[in-house]
């Protein structure tokens, strides 16, 4: 909470209580989208095994990036859009009913690449409902508004029906789940949870809205400006989850089970700070230049010092952490792969304040596109060639790397921002 009180410092008492409020519901948020998950992972991999829980890991894998695709980077640019209009409700229906309409062209589009891929391609079509029954969770993400109720800054209902409803599909794994014949059903719940929670996180935005019909050119506008986010988010994915996807597609679904069960620990953690920035990221975005470079100047000593002693604590307990989770001899025989992943916590805490809050609030879309670019093309290059050699072990030092690379790139060019402020 030390970053929070720190933020706290630089606010008035009006946005002090919202930007609680915001990153209260936006923290229980995350609880639903990854602690959840992480709960039933140990059960999964103890009823499922290794090679069925690597397939599921990996059909998950191949999900986020159609998920990446048809977001579309509105979860930025939407929230910004929003925020800036927020007090003209017209305005914001017209942006509001412009992005749906351009996510359900998207949802199309997706579909279409996996029924070409489950078809077509080998790797996929041996077990294709495992990849079909995953494309809910795509479905449920693109209906769920989170970047509308970022920008009006009211996260409380939506917050609570997201959780409510993976609450019960989490419920239903424990329940259901019973041996390694039922892997289909983690698909099917894991996509059902999303579903729900979308659908009425679609409703209640309902209540803020007015029927109108959006212009053609805002529609285009909003696709286009959104084109060099959706790249940048593409590439971010292409160094989170195209790790598992790798090692699925070179070293089996064992390895990518593994490797996954210890990524979705770091990820986790990583997504801490997620939280914390989105909460602050429409204020940030009304601000002025300079008081922008000031926030950043005084949030991002405190994010290094509580990243670093997390990864402290996973260096020196990590086996404990992986035997009391997961208790399968297989995954702790890796533990140094763990370790190397714990780094990713210091890295990535500081690369994200400047990649994904920083220049985005600034409107930045294009330089932090070329950042994370720059980010999965090494990532991608470096991983293409190292699994062959060191396996898991190598892939656990791209990743790291990357994660520090993003850093620097991002650091860099803020201080380059400052400089010309």
């Amino acid at each position: 909470m030390s970053a929070i009180n720190k933020i706290y410092s630089i606010l008035g008492n009006r946005e002090k209580k919202i930007v609680f409020n915001n990153f209260l519901s936006l923290t229980m948020l995350q609880g639903a989208n990854y602690i959840l998950p992480l709960l039933i992972l140990p059960y999964l991999v103890r009823v499922l095994g290794a090679e069925k829980f690597g397939l599921v890991m990996f059909a998950q894998s191949f999900a986020t990036f159609l998920m990446v695709f048809v977001d579309f980077g509105f979860n930025i640019s939407g929230t910004r859009e929003i925020s800036l209009n927020r007090t003209n409700k017209g305005k914001i229906s017209e942006i509001f009913i412009s992005i749906i309409i351009i996510k359900i062209i998207l949802i199309l589009a997706a579909f279409g690449f996996l029924y070409f891929a489950v078809t077509f391609i080998d790797r996929f079509s041996i077990d294709p409902y495992v990849y079909l029954l995953s494309f809910g969770v795509v479905i449920g993400q693109a209906l769920f508004p989170v970047w509308f109720f970022q920008g009006i800054e009211k996260m409380q209902f939506v917050t609570l029906i997201n959780i409510l409803s993976k609450t019960i599909f989490t419920i239903l794994i424990f329940i259901f789940i019973k041996s390694e014949a039922d892997y289909l059903m983690v698909p099917v719940y894991n996509s059902l949870g999303f579903i729900v929670s979308g659908v009425f996180g679609l409703l209640i935005s309902l209540r803020y809205l007015k029927f109108t019909t959006p212009s053609l050119s805002l529609t285009l506008r909003l696709f286009k400006e959104s084109s060099s986010l959706f790249i940048s988010n593409f590439a971010l994915s292409m160094y989170t989850a195209s790790n598992v996807f790798i090692l699925g597609l070179f070293s089996g679904n064992i390895i990518a089970g593994v490797y996954s069960s210890m990524e979705k620990l770091i990820l986790a953690i990583k997504n801490i700070y997620v939280p914390i920035y989105q909460a602050i990221y429409p204020w940030l975005s009304r601000k002025k230049a300079t008081k922008k470079n000031n926030i950043i100047n005084k949030i991002s000593p405190v994010i290094f010092i509580v990243s670093t002693v997390v990864t402290l604590l996973i260096l020196l307990f990590a086996k404990t952490i992986l035997n009391s989770i997961y208790s399968n001899a297989i995954i702790s025989s890796y533990v140094d792969v763990f370790r190397i992943l714990s780094f990713i916590s210091i890295f990535s805490g500081l690369n994200m304040l400047y990649n994904m809050l920083y220049f985005p609030s600034k409107g930045h879309y294009t330089l932090r596109m070329k950042i994370l670019i720059s980010g999965a093309i090494f990532n991608i290059s470096m991983n293409l060639i190292i699994v062959n050699f060191y396996g898991i072990y190598g892939v656990a030092v791209v990743v790291a790397s990357t994660e520090l690379l993003l850093f620097i790139l991002g650091y860099y060019n803020f201080r380059k921002s400052i400089c010309n402020t």
